[in-house]
């Protein structure tokens, strides 16, 4: 089986992403690196490994709040008092967060060696000669003075339960310097996706301006002569262009990517009397990083795509490859995809990087998986993202099927769901490739192997529509 009267050259959307991502491993690189503020940082590829600044923590401190003690006069103290007591500890001080810490007395005036423990708070600095902190909710506190004036804690007493649970010992509650990281240590790796919580760790080590990769520029070309646009009021036998409206869509949202014009046509859609115009694609390759065309690309006359892209790369533009046309999947089984290797020119005397071309079929719902599937993790690749990112990009693992209606096919088969309250992935009635009424009820589609019937409450991947 394959397309065309060819065999596929890829068993699976995987291995098609695969093979893309292994021809442009050097355009990542070529691409050099920019500084941008942190605000502006979320959703960017870093560039480059981060490193702490000093060790994290950059001191010991304590987890909890509590009594900071040293564990072996706590020992003593048990030891010599009656069984089944509680035992009393002055309180001779207090460590405050962001303060520099008191000094534990060796000798606490009027109460003896070793009978003392400091007040502290969450986050606050372990006084020196201290190994362990008493939780709060273990002691009773004892105070002098009044609410109205200021009570002032004057001593603690430690319950018999907190010797049966093992007792006080070196350590509790207490977080070390440089446990997290020490300075120097990579903390953030180039090629991590910048996320909130990577953010806070660039915040944490002082890295308020990283590297991070520049922007993938991809220009978006619809065609098709029976599309008019969204606004417009289609004939008997036309229809709205909803592929253009789709893919800036899915695209968008990724602060990796950037959806542009291409220079000299703000606003790209072709009709297939005209063909693909090759101008148009040359200018495109010469100026952005990938380009995404709908429709054209099946086994009709009037499916222009791949003779339009043979021809622009094959002009001067650069030398084209083919990597495949048709991937055994439903729906999005036309799909193409390309990758120009193009020649320097006048104002790029260098080589540019490589620039992958894919053409999608026109059929909606085939646009939008195709997009989802193959293209976004290419581009995530393209962005320089790390390997082990950029092909699950899209993906939120795996879901169960609530009701699975018995039906294979010898592809694989991506069919359109929606996720109920339990998170469980329901089958919706769809009507083929071309029902984009069906595809505004779903939250994103599921990915079945060739001849698989899943069971019920069977756990399959999930590939959820870019928000």
């Amino acid at each position: 089986m394959g397309f065309r009267g060819q065999d596929y050259a890829f068993d699976s959307p995987a291995a098609a992403v695969a093979g893309m991502i292994s021809r442009l491993a050097d355009a990542g690189a070529a691409r050099p690196p920019e500084a941008v503020a942190i605000d502006a940082a979320r959703g960017r590829v870093l560039a480059e490994d981060v490193r702490a600044d000093r060790d994290s923590p950059a001191f010991d401190y304590s987890a909890m709040d509590g009594y900071a003690v040293r564990a072996a006069d706590v020992e003593a103290v048990w030891r010599s008092a009656e069984a089944g007591a509680s035992i009393t500890l002055a309180v001779v001080g207090e460590s405050r967060i962001g303060a520099a810490p008191p000094v534990l007395p060796s000798e606490p005036p009027g109460v003896g060696v070793g009978a003392a423990a400091i007040r502290i708070v969450t986050g606050a600095a372990i006084p020196q000669g201290t190994d362990a902190v008493v939780r709060r909710e273990d002691v009773v506190e004892h105070a002098e003075g009044s609410a109205a004036h200021g009570e002032r804690i004057t001593s603690i007493s430690i319950a018999p339960n907190v010797a049966a649970r093992g007792g006080v010992r070196v350590s509790d509650n207490i977080r070390r310097r440089g446990e997290n990281a020490r300075a120097g240590d990579v903390v953030l790796e180039a090629g991590a996706v910048l996320n909130a919580a990577a953010l806070g760790t660039l915040a944490a080590v002082g890295c308020v301006r990283p590297l991070v990769r520049p922007r993938v520029r991809v220009a978006v070309i619809t065609t098709g002569d029976e599309l008019v646009p969204p606004e417009g009021a289609p004939g008997p036998y036309q229809i709205r262009n909803s592929n253009a409206a789709v893919i800036r869509a899915l695209l968008a949202p990724w602060a990796w990517i950037e959806v542009v014009s291409i220079p000299g046509h703000p606003s790209v859609h072709v009709v297939d009397d005209e063909g693909v115009p090759d101008a148009v694609l040359r200018t495109a390759i010469g100026h952005i990083d990938a380009i995404v065309l709908t429709g054209g690309v099946s086994m009709g006359h009037r499916d222009p795509v791949r003779a339009a892209v043979e021809r622009a790369g094959g002009a001067g533009a650069g030398k084209v490859e083919i990597v495949f046309h048709g991937l055994p999947q439903r729906p999005g089984k036309p799909m193409l995809g390309a990758v120009v290797r193009r020649a320097g020119g006048a104002t790029a005397p260098q080589p540019l990087p490589p620039l992958p071309i894919f053409g999608l079929p026109g059929n909606p719902i085939s646009a939008m998986v195709t997009c989802t599937r193959i293209v976004l993790p290419v581009l995530a690749a393209l962005a320089g993202a790390s390997a082990a990112r950029a092909p699950a990009l899209g993906t939120q693992g795996l879901v169960r099927l609530a009701n699975p209606d018995g039906r294979s096919l010898a592809l694989w088969w991506h069919r359109l769901v929606r996720l109920n309250a339990a998170g469980e992935a329901e089958l919706i009635d769809a009507r083929g490739s071309g029902d984009i009424i069906a595809g505004g009820r779903s939250d994103g589609f599921i990915e079945l192997p060739p001849a698989s019937t899943p069971a019920p409450s069977a756990l399959v991947p999930f590939h959820p529509w870019t928000t």
